[in-house]
């Protein structure tokens, strides 16, 4: 039988934890206490696309699925890692894809080594991202998930947020934001990526594992 071994794609969520501009930082508030109540328990505070998180079609495009809306076989799926080194601000171009193995209902894994940066101070603000020309090639290519080890799959320079809206518009799922992906020695494996069903959610963190 062969062995199965599963590595953790996700950010810790911490008070700590670098978002996106805007956002709020996560918080924690401690409820009841073991001492006092028998049991331990908080309550957290923080923007559904904290972390880890998958972007649900809704995020951009209004009127299409909401997080919880989203079918769970999609949180299932083979991936394909695409590695592809970009300095900041450095776009994904379709001509970057084209050589790759990608099939449709893929999960392409876009591996930029941003994720080495996730102490810098222009982490979430400089990052690379996808062109609208690789953004139409995996619509082209009927990809199921497009997910990137940076904050964001646009590129921080890009304010109009354009592969989000090419993606999301075509109900094709978004993770960002993935870590420990040198980790990985194989160009495929199963990735799991389940959010939370969270009622009208636009997005929701994730836990994202690497099934090998």
């Amino acid at each position: 039988m062969n062995e199965v071994r599963v590595i953790d794609l996700s950010l810790k969520i911490s008070q700590s934890l670098k978002v996106f501009p805007g956002s709020p930082q996560p918080c924690f508030v401690p409820w009841t206490s073991f001492s006092k109540h028998g049991y331990d328990s908080e309550a957290l505070f923080m923007s559904t696309h904290t972390g880890t998180h998958m972007d649900a079609p809704s995020h951009f495009v209004p009127g299409r699925p909401s997080i919880d809306r989203v079918v769970a076989n999609r949180f299932v799926a083979e991936a394909v890692v695409v590695r592809i080194p970009k300095k900041l601000n450095e776009l994904v171009d379709a001509s970057d894809l084209k050589d790759q193995e990608i099939k449709a209902n893929d999960a392409v894994v876009i591996a930029t080594g941003w994720e080495k940066k996730i102490r810098a101070r222009n982490y979430m603000t400089e990052n690379p991202g996808l062109s609208a020309s690789a953004a139409r090639f995996l619509v082209r290519k009927k990809v199921s998930i497009v997910a990137i080890d940076g904050p964001s799959i646009d590129a921080g320079a890009d304010a109009a947020f354009t592969a989000h809206k090419i993606l999301l518009s075509e109900n094709i799922l978004v993770v960002e934001n993935l870590c420990n992906l040198n980790r990985i020695s194989m160009n495929r494996f199963l990735l799991v990526v389940a959010p939370l069903k969270i009622q009208g959610s636009t997005g929701s963190p994730v836990r994202a594992l690497a099934v090998l």
